[in-house]
C-alpha cells in the first residue's frame, strides 16, 4: 500500500502539470480600444472555431451554433464572437475604407516558456486581447481544421514564413483578404523567435488598420489529445456529406466550371487531377482584391467576360479591385445576340431583359384576350330593338 501511495503521489504532480498545459492561449490583435485589464475568458473549442471562421470568412458568416456545448447559450456565444471576432460590415452602407486583412497563425508545440516570452514581449500593448481554449484538441483536429480552410480557399497548400506572412501587401503570401498559416515549433523552433522579432511590425500593421491577427498557441501536451475534432457535430456532418457524395452529385450555385485549356491560376494550386482531365472549379470570388494581378488570377480573368477595375478610381490611394463585366456578342453575320453578365466573377448571365420582355409580352397578350372576350360578352348581352321591321313596308 505504501508503494502504491508513493506512485500515486508521484503521479499527481505530473497530472497537474499536464492539466495546466492543456490550456491554449489565443492572442487577438485588432485596432480596438481595450480596457487596461481585460478579463480572460475561457471558451470551449467549438466557440473558438466559430471565432476563427467568422474572422477568416470571405463572405458574411452565419451559423446556427448547434455544436456549442449545452453549458453555453447562443446569446453568450454571439457576444463572444462579437468581442473576439471582426467587426461586421454594415448591410446598406458603403464602407469608406477597405477592411483590414485577417490573419490566423496556429502555433503547435508551445511550451509555458513560449507563452511567458510572448506576454513579456507584448508588454503594455493595448491592441490585443487574450482568451483561452479550455479543451484544445489534438494535432489531428488541427489537420482537419486546415483542410476546412483549404476547402474554403483561405489556406493554400504552400505557406510563407511568419516574417513574410505578417505583411498583408505581400502578394506571394496573400491571395485574398484572409489567410491561415500553421507552424510546428517542434520542427522549426526558430519560428517563434522570428515572430517575437517581428511583433513591432505586426503591431504597426494593426495600428494603421491594414491587418488584424489571431495567434493560437497550442500546447505540446495537446498533440496526442483524444479530442480529434474542433467540433464533433461538424465532424459528423462532414462524414455524412462524404457518404452522400458516393451516391449523388451536389451542384452548387457558387461553383463555376472552366475549360481545361484555361491557363492555371493561383486557385489551381493543390488540386489533384486523376487520369481523365476534368474542368477546374473556382469558388465565388471575394468582394475586393488588393491588386489588379490578384484579382485577375483569383477570378480567372473575370471568366473572360470583363476586367478588374479599382472601385475607388485609378488615382485613388485605396485599392479595391473587382470585376467589371462587359457584354458579349454571339451569333452569325445576320442575327446577333448581346449577352450581359453579372456576378462577382462575371460568371452568370444577366437574363433580366429577356425576362421582362417575356413577362411584358405575356401580360399584354393576356390583357388583350381578356378585353376581347369581355367585349364579346358585353355585345351579346345588349337587347335587340323592339320593332325590327318598322322601316320595311309591304308592297301592294
Amino acid at each position: 500500500m505504501r508503494i502504491l501511495a508513493g506512485i500515486v503521489a508521484a503521479a499527481l504532480p505530473g497530472l497537474a502539470v499536464g492539466a495546466t498545459q492543456q490550456r491554449a492561449d489565443v492572442f487577438v490583435f485588432q485596432n480596438k480600444q481595450q480596457s487596461a485589464s481585460p478579463e480572460r475568458h475561457s471558451l470551449p473549442k467549438e466557440v473558438a472555431r466559430h471565432i476563427l471562421l467568422q474572422r477568416t470568412s470571405r463572405h458574411r458568416y452565419g451559423s446556427d451554433l448547434r455544436d456549442i456545448p449545452s453549458s453555453f447559450d447562443s446569446e453568450t456565444v454571439v457576444e463572444y464572437i462579437a468581442t473576439y471576432g471582426r467587426n461586421p460590415t454594415p448591410l446598406f452602407v458603403e464602407p469608406d475604407t477597405i477592411e483590414a486583412a485577417q490573419l490566423v497563425v496556429i502555433l503547435e508545440g508551445v511550451t509555458p516558456q513560449h507563452t511567458t516570452q510572448l506576454e513579456r514581449a507584448l508588454g503594455e500593448e493595448q491592441q490585443h486581447t487574450v482568451f483561452t481554449i479550455s479543451d484544445p484538441p489534438s494535432a489531428l483536429a488541427n489537420d482537419r481544421l486546415m483542410t476546412l480552410f483549404k476547402n474554403l480557399g483561405i489556406s493554400s497548400a504552400s505557406q510563407c514564413d511568419v516574417k513574410s506572412v505578417i505583411n498583408p501587401s505581400n502578394m506571394n503570401c496573400w491571395d485574398g483578404p484572409s489567410s491561415v498559416v500553421r507552424y510546428d515549433l517542434a520542427k522549426s523552433p526558430e519560428t517563434f523567435q522570428v515572430l517575437l522579432d517581428n511583433l513591432s511590425r505586426l503591431s504597426k500593421f494593426v495600428r494603421v488598420g491594414d491587418l488584424e491577427a489571431v495567434l493560437v498557441l497550442m500546447p505540446e501536451s495537446t498533440r496526442s489529445s483524444k479530442l480529434n475534432d474542433w467540433s464533433a457535430a461538424a465532424g459528423l456532418a462532414q462524414s455524412d456529406l462524404r457518404r452522400r457524395g458516393e451516391s449523388e452529385t451536389v451542384i452548387a450555385d457558387e461553383t463555376v466550371s472552366f475549360p481545361t485549356s484555361a491557363p492555371p491560376t493561383a486557385l489551381d494550386e493543390g488540386v489533384v487531377d486523376d487520369e481523365r482531365p476534368r474542368p477546374q472549379k473556382f469558388k465565388s470570388a471575394p468582394q475586393c482584391f488588393t491588386t489588379f494581378n490578384s484579382c485577375m488570377a483569383g477570378t480567372g480573368n473575370c471568366t473572360s467576360h470583363g476586367q478588374c477595375v479599382n472601385k475607388y478610381g485609378e488615382n485613388s490611394t485605396n485599392a479595391c479591385f473587382s470585376c467589371s463585366c462587359v457584354p458579349s456578342i454571339e451569333g452569325g453575320e445576320i442575327f446577333n445576340q448581346t449577352i450581359y453578365w453579372g456576378g462577382s466573377m462575371c460568371q452568370k448571365k444577366d437574363i433580366s431583359v429577356p425576362f421582362w420582355l417575356l413577362t411584358g409580352f405575356t401580360v399584354t397578350i393576356v390583357g388583350v384576350v381578356t378585353a376581347a372576350i369581355g367585349l364579346l360578352f358585353s355585345v351579346g348581352e345588349e337587347q335587340l330593338p323592339g320593332v325590327i321591321g318598322a322601316g320595311v313596308s309591304r308592297t301592294k
